[in-house]
């Protein structure tokens, strides 16, 4: 019943047979490669001619309607902090925009504008891609999530509608509680959800929750998807045992939507059909750099090489997984969470997780790369906590970093979260 409201649902909204749509997107998906990159060729030519005609930022910028891609500046957060109005598009008057803004998880959020048929065809890939994990309509699944801008209104009746609908669970990821938690894991013995979707960070507390309290999992479930953070090892590798299934890591941002996709060989696909991905950096496939995105269907305020704000590195290789999409082949999260050293060797801040994770004595942790000569490691602990584990961590840090970088150690009471509800483990303030 679900599945059928779904389709009949969007059918009416939007006047076109949503059955249709979704199989012509998944068709394009699961296309040659020659065949995906003429589609991407093609959507992009378009939308730079609707930028330089349409958008006085662009206009001024291109200077002809058909530039080479490469040869156009980045566009960094402040030249959309800056120039808001001058990149929004002439063709859209202001009641045809969908006002929207990151969560501010680096920083003051960032406000940005979308239109009806970005969102549209953002939903259609989502769908597709999820697949991948065994989600399909209708089918119960629970949501670890927390975004506030998708919890608003969430005693309303309609949200509540939504939900049930939808066949969702929804456990807010910015509060969880022993109490929320064992509400959950009572709901899923009942409903045996076929997938999970959540943040790495609320997937692992939950499933911390869940082995200490010898609570087993008996959903059976098909996949689990993660997104809005980064997915550390320990993280998937706990969830997956506890859970008893695999997790695909998708990777995303609020600003252009769904970037890539992990398959069920582990590599993460990117969604040619909605963006045009690149990598500033002077050797893409061996040479990590900022992550740039095209996106393709925003045509209300066009993205054009948007420097997102995380550091990658593509790959040449041919997926044993079949599908032809190009492969993303290291993600090393927010360019802010990277850390650099003075031989100005990038470090990712995974190490640190990984290293850190499990010390004995340890709670919580957060380090902060204040300068190439300073990081300050806060610390909150509990009654195991010795100076062999202090010595331990600056020991990793110098290790990593050099061993003339002094590290202050701050024990603390609580790191608390910030306002995008993602928790922040690394920060480096060296760019």
């Amino acid at each position: 019943m679900s599945k059928a409201a779904w389709l009949a649902y969007n059918t009416y909204r939007k006047g076109i047979s949503y059955r249709s749509q979704l199989s012509k997107t998944a068709a394009l998906l699961n296309a040659p490669r020659a065949d995906i990159l003429a589609f991407q060729n093609e959507q992009l030519e378009k939308l730079l001619r609707h930028a330089y005609h349409t958008t006085p930022y662009y206009r001024e910028l291109f200077k002809t309607e058909s530039p080479d891609i490469s040869q156009i500046p980045t566009l960094e957060k402040s030249n959309i902090r800056e120039q808001l109005e001058r990149l929004c598009s002439e063709a859209f008057p202001q009641e045809e925009r969908i006002k929207n803004a990151t969560g501010g998880s680096t920083g003051a959020p960032l406000t940005f504008y979308q239109d009806r048929n970005y969102w549209n065809q953002r939903n259609l890939s989502v769908y597709c891609f999820d697949r991948w994990a065994g989600w399909d309509f209708g089918e119960p699944q629970l949501i670890i999530w927390g975004a506030l801008a998708d919890l608003e209104g969430d005693e309303h009746w309609k949200y509540q509608l939504n939900n049930f609908w939808r066949n969702h669970y929804w456990l807010n990821g910015f509060h969880l509680t022993d109490a929320t938690m064992r509400t959950a894991f009572r709901q899923m013995d009942k409903s045996h959800p076929q997938t999970i979707l959540a943040y790495p960070s609320s997937l692992y507390q939950f499933a911390a929750y869940l082995f200490e309290n010898s609570l087993v999992p008996k959903w059976d479930l098909k996949g689990i998807i993660t997104s809005a953070e980064m997915l550390h090892s320990h993280y998937r590798s706990f969830a997956e045992s506890v859970f008893g299934t695999k997790i695909y890591n998708r990777y995303g941002g609020r600003e252009v939507g769904l970037i890539a996709m992990e398959c069920i060989a582990g590599h993460m696909h990117i969604n040619c059909r909605d963006l045009y991905l690149e990598i500033d950096s002077p050797d893409p496939y061996t040479q990590p750099g900022d992550i740039l995105i095209t996106q393709l269907n925003n045509y209300a305020m066009p993205f054009i090489r948007y420097r997102i704000g995380d550091i990658g590195r593509l790959s040449d290789e041919t997926c044993p997984c079949g599908n032809q999409l190009p492969i993303l082949a290291e993600l090393l999260g927010r360019s802010t969470a990277t850390f650099r050293t003075k031989t100005d060797t990038l470090i990712h801040a995974g190490y640190f997780t990984q290293q850190f994770y499990n010390v004995i004595g340890v709670d919580q942790f957060q380090l902060i790369q204040e300068s190439l000569k300073h990081c300050v490691l806060k610390v909150v602990i509990n009654t195991q906590w010795t100076e062999t584990a202090r010595r331990y961590m600056v020991q990793k840090i110098q290790g990593a970093l050099g061993a003339d970088v002094i590290v202050t150690v701050k024990l603390v009471e609580e790191i608390p979260l910030p306002a995008s509800g993602k928790r922040e483990f690394t920060i480096s303030k060296v760019f």
